[in-house]
Formats: structure tokens, C-alpha cells, sequence
């Protein structure tokens, strides 16, 4: 009577083992998510919640625990004018919400602080991450046993990827949610099938209620409906998963119908679970509308499972050979699918449309996360600089071994967990291909699979060195008798009878020794060590290089945002309050706009960086990356927005969205100007939004945008290689950051390849390195005789003096040629340099180096003079401009111009020219204001000088100023329209 509980002790002991390596599993894995990142998320300033979605999250947290137990579903603070439901599903900010509202003791704020509330954010992913290692053992262990269940949850606990990224402590998004929900959500389906089936129960199971039977798998089963609702309320893509499980019970169904066996199982255990599913939906506000993709997805669930199992008991009740069935499933399915589209076309593009995200679209494209993962890099061909394998290492490929190892299980047991296995890890794998944010789901299969090959490698290993019949063994004093068996798990284990006597503890001993001899053997070492070095320390080395960058705005962006916060105008919304939503219109089936107080106005920057505008500055962005609203564009059936306002090429269509949409302020950062792609193109994606990024891509009609006429030239007057760009009227910049960037062109002179980096630091040390790279030499009065040279390729004796006196290496041999008018190039091949010569605006000609040594060999730099270091933020108020007129003589010159000093101590020059009309008047539009700031305006910490208006005349072909007088412009007349009357006749 006690052989069972010393066998109960020594199962209970061999749990804890393991209870206690997955205890440090979890350790590890929130070691890793906190430690590594933490500085660059909580050791500065301000908690620097990662990527985008983040910051929303947050803003959602803030303004549920304002007004707790109540959350907003429509928000008026985004998306301006219409303000926007499409929002987060509620589950994930909710329950955070939730946690500090209690730590908080029911008022978070007056106990813990923003600060406070910020940092349990922060830490909120990464404990989710590290309690994901949980579901992943166990249903290693569930499908497999144990040792593949610990294997796969050290390996998720140390994968880099989508999966590290978005469970890193300040990656406040629902990501890591949706994947530890969905993980934990298959585990109880899985143990619900597995339980069904060891307890082979039917229809009549319920029938006869046979609830010993039927206890655990339908326990179980509402466990993971539960698991399921959660997943429905914490992410808005969990139609995903319910596809994975209606896959799974096509082909299940069809499996067990052709095999014979019962299929009664498949519909006790998943109704019970989808119903749980729908009813935790249901009430939910927005998510719970019987019209959405989630609602329709649970019933397309019900309804496949209930139609399957009831073509399966009929065929079955009728005898018909079992091959009818998947004909049957195929028709029925093509039939479902035809009278859905005729008789609810609605419903029907819904349904399909929701499997777009294994086939984006090409303006999807331009979001990041929605870029399909490449086993190949698209760039270099190279797998390592794939996606594939930056994010998985090694286990990416040994995760195909686990496929075919699952496969050959399946074909020899038919074991439905292992089918559903298969089934989830190859759409998973799949949806990774048509979009990268489906990595993080996939990383777990990988770890599973990889678990499954790498338990399965030291099962066989450890059975290979035991006997396989029963082995005598004598000592003095005692017997030893043992019997190796491979369990049913696939591990070894050892029944052993012992007689000894207690006066040889020795000979116990000896004993004892052997066993672990036995255990500890070179092949399994071997074996183990093989398996961290390939499995374990690549994707681990990746982590640990990966995991300390947080992301998320850098101090450039931070402190633009807290800057408008504290200087401009508050626009009128509460920021904490609970706003009701404006109502539908069934005619145009849209929403109406939102009704916002007067003083409201919106900020207009790239999508990409509303939630920070909303979050960081309080204020109302027009786009953000809530399905991208508020971009515009033809994407956007040709809505006003923030892709056709920076890709406008003149300001009175740029003005005219502008005024659409309420805009007051314009953020742009250098991303969104890098054209050249010298740091990161942003502006190709704009391009693709605003339908021709083959036109808006050429630099002939870039530099006519109003994002590089605002972020690259400040809104000036700019001469590119020629071409005048005019400043722009109702612009002004109010302020930038203090990290300045320069574009730098690198060319190799013996292979003639060219590529484009970028040089930041502080605006001396920037504009000093720019100031080299611009290769200025020296200028001189041009005149005809010298242009007429170089127009006929020839070297004018000046230029080669000019060269001599400067000690500059010149060769005569170097030859001349036109590159367009007033500009020219001389190359002189001797000493391998390149010039150019350009006619400038007050009749010289200025000679410049093109490429200056970079100290490496054949290696040149340089930078075209018309660009200059440039902040990496930059904020610009829109302002109607006041209005400077007067008289002046019919056809004089006119030009009126300020010199400004921005808050980083950058100087530039604001300038108009026009032209007196026949009337002898003429007109400017200036949006600086010379007399600073009013109160209620915005704080600008800009200095500008008095305007300097003055007129003149042409005289063989010189510019010579008549008259000159100083202007003062109030901010009063710039803010509404004023008129200044200045007659220079």
C-alpha cells in the first residue's frame, strides 16, 4: 500500500522541478523585457512609451481613470474635425486602467502621480510578455510532454523579433495581449480536445449525462471561451484566431469523418466555447454590433462547426462512404459562399475583406508592421539581413523541421492537438508573409516547434543509450534489479526493484553512481550542448543586442510637443472628457464632423505622429495612425488631408486644405523631408498616399512641396541650382529642436557609386561640417567674355589664374561642359576633382569643390550649397499674414526682407520680391511679426528683426536701390489680416 504515494511524492517532486524552471523562465524572460530596455524607456526625463500606438494607449488609460468606471468610445481629440470610434477594443487599456485605479486606492493622481502612471504603463507589456512563457509550456507539455514544453518556454522567453519588441517594457500596445490571450486560449481548446478524446465522449455522452465523462472537456472548453472573449475584447483582429479554429475543425472533421471515427466531440467542445465568446462580446459597445467582423466571425464558427457536424452525422447515420464528406464540405461551402453575396452583399465584403491582411494593399504597404516578413532581404538578397532571420535566427528554419515532424505524428496517430498545432503554426506562418505584425503570433509556434525538434532530438538520444531488456546487476549485501521503458511521452524512464540492507550504504551508493553514469552520458551532453549552440544562442545574442532600444520619440520630438503644450493656445476640448459621438448619416453613411468650440483648431503632421501630438502636446491632430485617418488623397476618396497638404506644390492648395481643415499648426521632421533617404524616407510613403509616387518622387518636383519648402527651406526664398523657389506668405516657423540634421551624398570615384547619409548634431558643429561639404572655393564678377568660355567648353584664363593664386592642384588639360543655364561643370581628370561654377542671384560667379576628401581613399563627400542644416523638428504656425501695400513706381523692384534668429541661434533671412504693378502699387503677404508675442498668441522664442522694405531699378542689367525704409509688424496684424501702408514714390 505504499508503492502509490511514494509515487504520488516523487511525481509531485518532479512538478515542482519543473514548476520551478518555468518560474525562472518567466524571471528571465521579464529580465529581459525590463533590465536591458529600462534606460532607454524610464531613465530620462519622461517614460518613453515605444513606437505610436503606445502613447494612445496611454491617452486612453489617462482618460479612463478621469472618469473611471467609464471609458470613451468616441474621441473628439484625434482626427479633427470628425474625431474618431475606430479606437483600441477596450480590454487591454481597460484593465490597465483598472490595476492603477486599485494601486491608486481609487484616485491614481493624488497618490501616485502621472509620473507613477506612467511607469506601471511602461511595465504593463512586459509582464504580460513574461507570463506568455506559461501557456507555452503547458501546451508543450499538454501536446508532447514535459521537456518540450520547458524547451519551447525558454525559447519564447528569449526570442528576439516582433514578439520581443512588442513585450519590451514601455511597448504599452495590445500586441502582446492579443498573442499571450490567443496562446492561452488554444491551450484549454487543446486540453478540452485532448480530454474529449481520452474520454471518448459523443452526442450521447449528453444524452445519458455522463458528466464524469464529459467534466473536464467541457470545463475546458469554457475556459477557452473565455480565453476567446478576452482575445474579442482586446483586439480588434482576433477574427484571425476564430479563422484558425474553423479551419482547423474543416480539416479535423474531415480526418476523423474518413477514418471512421467519431466526430461528436469536435461540437461539445467548441460551441460551449464560441458561445462563452459571444457572450462576453455582445454588450460590449462598437464591438459587440452584430454587423462587425468579430460578432460575425464567432458566428461563422458556430454556424461551420454545427454544419459539419450535422453532414457528418448524416452521412454516417445514412452509411455513405465516407469520401462524400469533403465533397460534400466543398459544395457546401461554394453554395454558403454564393447565396451570402446575393442575398447580403454587406456582409459578404465583409467577410472576405477581412482576409486582406494575408494580401495588403499597396497604401497599406506603407505602414511598417504591414510589410510582409522576407526570408530573403529585399534589399540585399541575403538571408541574414532578412527578415526572417533577424527576427528568428536559427529557429525560423528548425521551426520547418517541427512541421514535418508534426506531420509524420499526425500520420501515424491522428492526434487532434497535434492537427491543431499544425494547423494554427501554418497560418500563422502564412499571415507572417503578408504582414510582419503576425510574427509576434508566430513566434510561438516557432517556439513550440522548435520545442517539439529539440525534445524529440534528446528524447531519442537518452532512449538510444538504455538497454532495452531487463539487467542484473549483484552487489555485496543486496540486488538491484531494472527495467528501461520509453514512456508514452516519448521519455525514458526506469522501474528498478532494490533489496538492500541497511548495514551497506556504500553498496547504495555504487548504486546510485551508476544510475547517474548512466544518465549523464557524452552523447546526451552532446546532444544538449549541439542544441544550445544552434537553437538557443543565436536568437539569444540577437536579443540581448536588440532588447536595450526602446523607441518611441526621441527627446527632438518630446520636447517640440511639451513646447506647444506650454506656448500655443488651448483649443477649447477637454482633454479628459467624455464626448459624445456626432451622428451617423444613413444617406451618405458617414459621420457627421464633431461640434467642436470656437476657439478649436487642429495640427496638421504626418499620421505617424498624431497619437504623440494628441498625448504629448493636448493637442488635436488632423491625421493619425488609427487606420490612418486624416491622411487624404485619393486612398481617402480624395478627402482633404495630410498627404496632399505636404505633396501640394503651391501654397493656394496647400492654404485651401489647410483652411478645410481648421489647421493652425504644421509639424514636420526631417523623416518626412528625406527625400534622399539619408536617414529615413518618410516622404515616399506620403507620395504613395497621395496617388503619383512616381511624379512626387522626382527632386524637379520635390523641392516645389510645401514639406520641403517648409522643413528643408523654412519657408523662404530658395535658389536650387537656378530655379527660385518663392517664400511662402502665411507660414512662419515658431520653433525647432535642438539636434540638426545635414544630407551628405558619398561617392566612390573609381566605382562611381553614389548613396546618401546624414550628419546630426548641434547646429554650430552641424553648420561647421556643412559648411565644408559645400565645397565653397572663391567667386568672382561674372561677365559675358567668361561665360561666352565656358559656354564653348573653353577654360577662360581667369578661372585657371584664379585656381593658381588659390594653390588649389588645377590641370589645364580639364575639360568644360554646360549643365544648364548659368551653371557649369570642369573636370579635371589629373588630380581627380570635379567643379562646379554657378551663376548667383547678385551677378557673380561662385566656384565650388564638388566632393570633398573624407580621408578614405576614393571616397568623396558632399552637399549642395542650397542645403543647410536643418532642425529635426520643426513647428510653423499658419497665419493669415498682414498686409504691407502701398505706392511705388510702375515696374521698380520691390523686396522686403527680415533677418530671424530661431531658439536654437540659427539665423536666416525671410524675403519677398515683387514687382510695382501699372497702377504704381504694390502688395506683400508677411506672416513674421516684429514686435514678439501677444497673450492668448502663440509664445514663439523666435527673434526678428524690423522688416527692411526697399524699392529700386535696373541699370545694365545691375540692381540699384532708390529708396529704403524700416517696417514694424505687429502680431496683431499678422493674426488678423491688418494692413500696413508704406508709399515709396
Amino acid at each position: 500500500m505504499e508503492l502509490p504515494q511514494i509515487q504520488v511524492k516523487r511525481i509531485d517532486k518532479l512538478s515542482l522541478i519543473y514548476g520551478v524552471a518555468v518560474a525562472l523562465l518567466v524571471a528571465v524572460s521579464l529580465y529581459i523585457r525590463v533590465a536591458l530596455p529600462y534606460d532607454s524607456v524610464l531613465g530620462g526625463a519622461f517614460v518613453r512609451f515605444g513606437g505610436n500606438d503606445p502613447w494612445y494607449h496611454m491617452r486612453i488609460v489617462d482618460n479612463t481613470l478621469h472618469n473611471f468606471p467609464h471609458r470613451i468610445y468616441y474621441d473628439a481629440y484625434t482626427y479633427y474635425p470628425y474625431g474618431t470610434t475606430k479606437g483600441f477594443a477596450p480590454l487591454f487599456g481597460y484593465l490597465l486602467a483598472a490595476i492603477i485605479w486599485i494601486i491608486g486606492r481609487g484616485n491614481p493622481y493624488a497618490t501616485l502621480g502621472q509620473d507613477s502612471i506612467d511607469v506601471i504603463g511602461a511595465w504593463y507589456p512586459a509582464v504580460l510578455g513574461a507570463l506568455t512563457v506559461i501557456p507555452v509550456y503547458f501546451i508543450g507539455k499538454a501536446v508532447w510532454n514535459r521537456n518540450a514544453g520547458l524547451l519551447a518556454a525558454a525559447l519564447i522567453a528569449i526570442l528576439p523579433g516582433q514578439f520581443l519588441s512588442r513585450s519590451i517594457v514601455g511597448f504599452t500596445d495590445h500586441h502582446v495581449m492579443e498573442t499571450l490571450l490567443s496562446t492561452t486560449a488554444l491551450l484549454f481548446f487543446i486540453l478540452a480536445l485532448k480530454a474529449a478524446k481520452n474520454n471518448e465522449i459523443t452526442y450521447y455522452s449528453l444524452l445519458e449525462k455522463d458528466w464524469t465523462a464529459l467534466k473536464r472537456p467541457i470545463s475546458y472548453s469554457l475556459l477557452a471561451g473565455i480565453f476567446l472573449g478576452s482575445l474579442q475584447l482586446a483586439w480588434i483582429g482576433a477574427p484571425l484566431i476564430m479563422f484558425v479554429l474553423i479551419v482547423y475543425a474543416i480539416v479535423q472533421y474531415i480526418i476523423d469523418h474518413l477514418r471512421g471515427a467519431s466526430t461528436d466531440y469536435l461540437c461539445i467542445v467548441s460551441i460551449p466555447a464560441f458561445i462563452i465568446a459571444l457572450l462576453m462580446l455582445a454588450p460590449i459597445p462598437k464591438f459587440g454590433a452584430l454587423t462587425g467582423i468579430q460578432m460575425i466571425s464567432i458566428f461563422l464558427a458556430i454556424a461551420v462547426v454545427l454544419a459539419l457536424g450535422a453532414v457528418s452525422f448524416v452521412l454516417n447515420a445514412k452509411k455513405i462512404v465516407p469520401y462524400v464528406f469533403p465533397i460534400v464540405v466543398v459544395l457546401l461551402a461554394v453554395v454558403s459562399l454564393v447565396l451570402l453575396n446575393a442575398l447580403a452583399p454587406a456582409l459578404y465584403a465583409n467577410v472576405i475583406g477581412a482576409l486582406h491582411v494575408f494580401v495588403p494593399s499597396e497604401s497599406s504597404l506603407t505602414i511598417a508592421e504591414v510589410h510582409p516578413m522576407h526570408i530573403f532581404s529585399q534589399y540585399t538578397g541575403k538571408i541574414v539581413d532578412g527578415e526572417a532571420w533577424r527576427w528568428f535566427s536559427t529557429t525560423f528554419f528548425i521551426a520547418f523541421a517541427g512541421f514535418i515532424l508534426l506531420g509524420y505524428n499526425i500520420a501515424k496517430q491522428f492526434r487532434a492537438e497535434e492537427v491543431l498545432v499544425l494547423v494554427w503554426s501554418g497560418i500563422m506562418l502564412f499571415a507572417c508573409f503578408g504582414q510582419n505584425r503576425f510574427a509576434a503570433h508566430y513566434a510561438i509556434n516557432v517556439a513550440l516547434l522548435c520545442g517539439l525538434v529539440c525534445g524529440a532530438i534528446i528524447d531519442y538520444v537518452w532512449s538510444r543509450g538504455k538497454p532495452s531488456r531487463t539487467g542484473k546487476a549483484a552487489t555485496k549485501g543486496g540486488k538491484v534489479k531494472g527495467k528501461m521503458k520509453l514512456n508514452a511521452k516519448g521519455g525514458a524512464t526506469e522501474k528498478s526493484k532494490t533489496k538492500t540492507t541497511a548495514a551497506e550504504p556504500e553498496n547504495r551508493l555504487k548504486v546510485n553512481t551508476g544510475k547517474i553514469s548512466a544518465t549523464v552520458r557524452p552523447e546526451l551532453i552532446l546532444a544538449i550542448l549541439a542544441i544550445g549552440l544552434i537553437v538557443f544562442y543565436p536568437p539569444l545574442t540577437t536579443t540581448l543586442a536588440s532588447a536595450r532600444s526602446g523607441g518611441g520619440p526621441d527627446d527632438n520630438w518630446y520636447k517640440a510637443l511639451t513646447w506647444m503644450k506650454a506656448n500655443t493656445p488651448e483649443p477649447g476640448l477637454d482633454y479628459y472628457g467624455l464626448y459624445e459621438e456626432p451622428p451617423f448619416n444613413e444617406t451618405t453613411n458617414e459621420r457627421g464632423v464633431y461640434d467642436y468650440p470656437e476657439p478649436a483648431y487642429s495640427v496638421i503632421s504626418w499620421w505617424d505622429y498624431g497619437h504623440w501630438i494628441t498625448r504629448i502636446g493636448h493637442r488635436i491632430p488632423v491625421a493619425n495612425p488609427l487606420g490612418q485617418d486624416g491622411i487624404g488623397g485619393p486612398y481617402r476618396d480624395n478627402a482633404p488631408g495630410a498627404s496632399v497638404f505636404f505633396i501640394a506644390n503651391n501654397e493656394p492648395d496647400a492654404n485651401e486644405i489647410a483652411d478645410a481643415l481648421d489647421v493652425k499648426y504644421v509639424v514636420s521632421d526631417f523623416m518626412m523631408a528625406d527625400v534622399w533617404n539619408s536617414y529615413y524616407n518618410k516622404y515616399g510613403a506620403m507620395t504613395v498616399w497621395a496617388g503619383d509616387p512616381q511624379r512626387y518622387s522626382s527632386l524637379g518636383y520635390y523641392y516645389y512641396t510645401m514639406v520641403a519648402r517648409l522643413h528643408m527651406f523654412d519657408g523662404t526664398r530658395t535658389n536650387v541650382d537656378g530655379t527660385i523657389f518663392p517664400a511662402l506668405h502665411h507660414y512662419r516657423l515658431v520653433h525647432e529642436s535642438p539636434t540638426f540634421f545635414l544630407p551628405i551624398l558619398f561617392m566612390d570615384t573609381n566605382t562611381g557609386y553614389m548613396n546618401w547619409r546624414s550628419y546630426s548634431n548641434d547646429y554650430t558643429t552641424t553648420a561647421a561640417q556643412a559648411q565644408i561639404l559645400h565645397g565653397h572655393l572663391f567667386e568672382f564678377p561674372a561677365g559675358t567674355w567668361i561665360e561666352d568660355d565656358l559656354n564653348n567648353n573653353t577654360l577662360p584664363e581667369l578661372l585657371v589664374s584664379a585656381f593658381t593664386s588659390s594653390g588649389i592642384p588645377f590641370s589645364e588639360q580639364s575639360t568644360v561642359s554646360k549643365m544648364d543655364e548659368g551653371r557649369w561643370m570642369i573636370r579635371d581628370v589629373t588630380n581627380n576633382n570635379v567643379f562646379i561654377i554657378a551663376r548667383t542671384e547678385e551677378g557673380m560667379l561662385r566656384v565650388n569643390l564638388y566632393g570633398v576628401g573624407t580621408g578614405q581613399e576614393n571616397l568623396k563627400a558632399w552637399t549642395p550649397e542650397y542645403l543647410n542644416p536643418v532642425g529635426f523638428v520643426k513647428v510653423f504656425e499658419y497665419v493669415p499674414g498682414a498686409h504691407i501695400t502701398g505706392t511705388a513706381a510702375n515696374g521698380s523692384v520691390i523686396e522686403i526682407s527680415t533677418a530671424i534668429t530661431t531658439n536654437q541661434g540659427r539665423r536666416f533671412t525671410y524675403a519677398l520680391e515683387t514687382t510695382a504693378s501699372p497702377t504704381n502699387t504694390y502688395e506683400f503677404i508677411v506672416p513674421y511679426s516684429t514686435d514678439g508675442p501677444i497673450a492668448g498668441g502663440t509664445q514663439f522664442d523666435l527673434s526678428v528683426t524690423p522688416y527692411t522694405l526697399r524699392a529700386g531699378h535696373y541699370e545694365n542689367g545691375t540692381l540699384i536701390w532708390d529708396t529704403e525704409q524700416e517696417v514694424h509688424v505687429s502680431e496683431t496684424d499678422v493674426l488678423n489680416r491688418g494692413t500696413i501702408t508704406i508709399d515709396l514714390l
